[in-house]
């Protein structure tokens, strides 16, 4: 009975030991060698606050890093059995005690082994964006957006008119890299709408082609989307027009007044501020010896192109109860068909992608986040450092209610702040999720209707299957509401993949036998 018991803590070993160190993840550059994304060795379950799922620390008195010789306090996550139980730790340390031949041995922690597809997003973050753009540039393709079944976004192609169906062709954001993509930009910006003058900045090809933009919804996009998917756009997308501002556009005297800016002598702008400098490489025409521009313009936001217009939207906003529902919904696009999703793995894939990073690919932090929380368990001065021959158990920490939960405060923040990254870092704060619910959505499907035959039918219920595979009582507010939002999303898609009637191979070839069998 040992044998295997000894085998597990000696792989779970090697495991925690990157988990209880407490810098959690190393930083990888953007550039150069085979890095991408983050290395991480803490993902197991551990103890989150109920409500909002921000981790509680354990504020321990343990060894601290190499670097900084000695004992002092530090912040250890909180490792918890799959019964909830949370497992001990080794005296003076973060490391977990999970010898199953101790005493205090009350069970394995739980790894986040589930991610599958959701892996994906340990790319680089400029590839996030550039999957985000692949979207974008489909819009702008297409004529109509709307909620598909299980919420993902689909855009329809040739249509009746700009955002009226019937459409010949619907395509499914399915692509679990675009919906990642989907997922950061709704997260941090609350909408969809980039700036149309936000400059590419790893835009490869002709160096003499003028700067390149990341692709961006116009005036002519926003009428494209249904109401079902209209809160993607800012402020609901009501009113498209006030986004595009022509009075505030940057000024340039148009001196031949053709509506654009020519400059007599071409020149590069190195600095990007309108202006000739010298060092900067020109052609000078007249052969006077100096560069002079024949139409001077403002630079107002530096990118080294007069612009004709200012864009008024590219802004943040605060993150309503639909936004989360549709945040959840890409999660689930993003995820393997029969994974599963848990408030470990949210908070987790949030760190992967850099969601509550600021981050010049993807974007600033979101409006809502929250700190950490530890738990204070120590009363009076600080304890005393063990003996180096060690062997002594821990000092003698409250426990149950005589302990108190902290909020990090990082203007004010507990001992050691700086060496703790699990401390400092930042949580999406849910709270805008007030009231998912689930709706009944009907699609075409094959199923059974005995043992030996199926019949095509197109009333099939989606809720139904969520109720089955997920019951019929769920929370609705905050990350357990989001947490059960995308797993209904989930296992919808997983049910649209396996019933989804196949394409009629009669009328893709001959479109007299449509509807013919």
């Amino acid at each position: 009975m040992r044998t295997w018991k000894i085998g597990w803590m000696m792989f779970l070993a090697a495991v925690l030991m990157v988990s209880a160190a407490p810098a959690i993840a190393e930083e990888h550059g953007e550039s150069g060698g085979g890095g991408c994304g983050d290395v991480f060795g803490d993902l197991i379950h551990i103890t989150r606050d109920s409500t909002t799922g921000q981790p509680i620390l354990a504020q321990r008195w343990i060894e601290l890093p190499a670097e900084v010789p000695g004992y002092g306090w530090g912040y250890c996550p909180i490792a918890v059995t799959a019964d909830g139980q949370e497992i001990p730790f080794l005296p003076y340390t973060c490391d977990l005690d999970i010898d199953p031949l101790s005493d205090n041995f009350v069970g394995p922690p739980v790894e986040v082994n589930y991610f599958g597809r959701l892996n994906g997003g340990r790319t680089k973050p400029r590839n996030n964006r550039m999957h985000f753009d692949e979207v974008i540039s489909n819009i702008k393709a297409g004529m109509m957006v709307k909620r598909g079944p299980a919420g993902r976004l689909m855009i329809g192609y040739d249509c009746k008119d700009v955002g009226k169906p019937p459409c010949d062709e619907w395509a499914t954001v399915d692509s679990p890299m675009e919906n990642m993509g989907l997922y950061v930009r709704l997260v941090k910006y609350g909408h969809l709408a980039p700036d149309p003058y936000e400059v590419d900045i790893w835009a490869h090809g002709d160096p003499k082609l003028p700067t390149q933009f990341h692709p961006a919804l116009g005036v002519e996009d926003w009428p494209k989307f249904h109401n079902t998917v209209k809160h993607m756009l800012p402020s609901d997308g009501d009113n498209p027009e006030y986004c595009w501002d022509y009075d505030g556009a940057e000024e340039y005297t148009d001196v031949n007044e053709d509506g654009v800016w020519n400059p007599a002598e071409p020149f590069i702008d190195i600095n990007k501020d309108g202006y000739h400098d010298d060092g900067e490489p020109f052609t000078d025409l007249d052969l006077d010896g100096e560069w002079d521009a024949a139409e001077p313009f403002i630079d107002t936001n530096g990118n080294g192109v007069p612009d004709e217009f200012t864009f008024l939207c590219a802004d943040q906003e605060q993150l309503g109860n639909r936004d989360f529902v549709s945040v959840a919904a890409f999660l689930g696009a993003a995820a393997s068909k029969t994974g599963k999703v848990t408030w470990d793995l949210v908070q987790y894939w949030n760190r992967i992608l850099k969601v509550t990073k600021t981050n010049e690919y993807t974007g600033p932090l979101p409006l809502n986040t929250l700190p950490a929380l530890y738990r204070d368990c120590w009363e009076g001065p600080d304890p005393e450092d063990p003996p180096e021959e060690g062997g002594v158990p821990d000092p003698g920490y409250l426990t149950g209610e005589a302990c108190t939960i902290e909020e990090v405060d990082p203007d004010d923040p507990p001992p050691n702040y700086d060496l703790f990254t699990d401390l400092a870092e930042k949580f999406v704060d849910f709270e805008g999720l007030d009231g998912y619910e689930r709706e009944r959505e009907d699609i075409e499907a094959i199923k059974s209707t005995s043992e030996e035959t199926w019949m095509l039918a197109d009333d099939v219920s989606l809720l139904n299957w969520v109720e089955l595979v997920n019951g019929d009582e769920y929370e609705t507010g905050n990350i357990a509401g989001f947490v059960n939002a995308a797993s209904d999303f989930l296992r919808m898609i997983e049910f649209i993949h396996n019933y989804d009637p196949p394409v009629d191979l009669y009328c893709t070839y001959n479109t007299d036998d449509c509807g013919v069998y």
